[in-house]
């Protein structure tokens, strides 16, 4: 079974948010759907579920010979921020309410919900009102609801945003684990480090095409070439790429990414302000990619 995005067109007056964009997701795998502020990541989703039609193309879910438009219900749904549940209603009645909402029995939906929240440490809030949860609890909760639902596949838009580092360790560990189980999970981000640490595939949408797309470290090592990875002494780095030039990305306040040979490279290291610890081999991140296609990646 795949869920095939094909040639999807959509206009909105003059704009022309989407201009024939093709996608696939697979069980079992995370496509990472990266792109600015604008870039019509929105608009694709609303299309998926069925909230847009398309001007042209199609959405199918193809299973063997048989092609058909996919339901609403076969999508577990993470929405950015809190705007997955009711804050001020219990966990099991928001639930039992959305369960029914999907024409599902009480008694179908509260022993999944139940297992999916015991899985996620949980349960002992089953009782208790969304507003009592931390945000990454909030999170977790939203996401076993989707998944008490029975969807096929999993979209989730910005599931890592306002996250502190520990939530979002663990909300990785979730989905890498989902994905290890057969889901199919369409990831929308602008957090890069952790579309990077899950993603199978990552998928570049710009003003309404995809740029690029294939298999993550694949497609870093193609698009970008490798380089040198430098860790410098001080937070330094976005200043020095700067006043270097083309071929030096910031990775981090005390990294810089050199896209070039060694010969290059050991040329310019005289020349640095500053002290380097160590210089290691690699890829660039996806971050850097992302920078150096897009500009700043935007924050929230």
């Amino acid at each position: 079974m795949r869920l095939l995005v094909q040639n999807v067109h959509k206009r909105f007056g003059k704009l022309e948010a989407l201009k024939g964009v093709s996608l696939t997701l697979r069980p079992g795998e995370i496509l990472g759907l990266l792109g600015p502020n604008g870039a019509g990541k929105t608009t694709l989703i609303k299309i998926v579920l069925g909230l847009l039609l398309p001007d042209g193309g199609e959405v199918v879910l193809e299973e063997g010979k048989g092609r058909r438009r996919p339901q609403g219900h076969e999508f577990g749904v993470l929405l950015e921020g809190s705007r997955n549940l009711y804050v001020n209603l219990s966990l099991l009645t928001n639930a039992l309410y959305f369960g029914g909402i999907r024409g599902l029995s009480p008694k179908e939906v509260r022993p999944r919900f139940e297992a999916w929240l015991a899985r996620f440490g949980l349960l002992d809030r089953l009782h208790a009102p969304l507003a009592s949860l931390s945000r990454g609890m909030q999170q977790k909760a939203a996401l076993a609801l989707a998944l008490a639902l029975n969807p096929r596949f999993l979209l989730l838009d910005e599931p890592t945003l306002g996250l502190d580092p520990v939530s979002r360790k663990e909300l990785e560990a979730i989905l890498l684990d989902l994905k290890g189980e057969g889901w199919g999970i369409l990831l929308t981000s602008h957090d890069l480090e952790s579309v990077e640490r899950v993603s199978d595939r990552v998928a570049f949408l710009h003003r309404g095409e995809v740029l690029r797309e294939g298999p993550t470290r694949a497609l870093l090592r193609e698009w970008a070439g490798e380089g040198y990875r430098l860790r410098l002494a001080e937070p330094k780095a976005e200043a020095l790429a700067g006043a270097l030039g083309p071929g030096w990305l910031p990775e981090a306040p005390d990294r810089l990414f050199f896209l070039g040979p060694w010969e290059a490279l050991r040329a310019y290291l005289p020349r640095l302000d500053g002290e380097v610890l160590e210089v290691s081999r690699g890829t660039p991140s996806l971050e850097s990619l992302f920078l150096r296609l897009f500009g700043p990646a935007p924050r929230g």
